[in-house]
């Protein structure tokens, strides 16, 4: 199931990065976190995931949640 996941997670992620889609960002963020909580994953994977959502939810925060292209 990690496995999964974690190739869920990095299709919106990437989609996020080449359009800036928010849809993809906020999608990206949650697979991110329910990685972190994932006990089959390694320790620094799970950091790793931890720090790309919170990453995410930093700069759609801090651009009120709108991206200029």
């Amino acid at each position: 199931m990690t496995q999964v996941l974690l190739a869920d997670a990095l299709d919106p992620l990437m989609r996020h990065r080449l359009t800036g889609c928010l849809h993809s960002d906020r999608h990206a963020a949650h697979l991110l976190d329910r990685l972190t909580g994932q006990p089959d994953l390694d320790y620094d994977t799970r950091c790793l995931c931890g720090r790309m959502g919170e990453a995410l939810e930093a700069v759609r925060g801090g651009a009120g949640g709108r991206r200029d292209v």
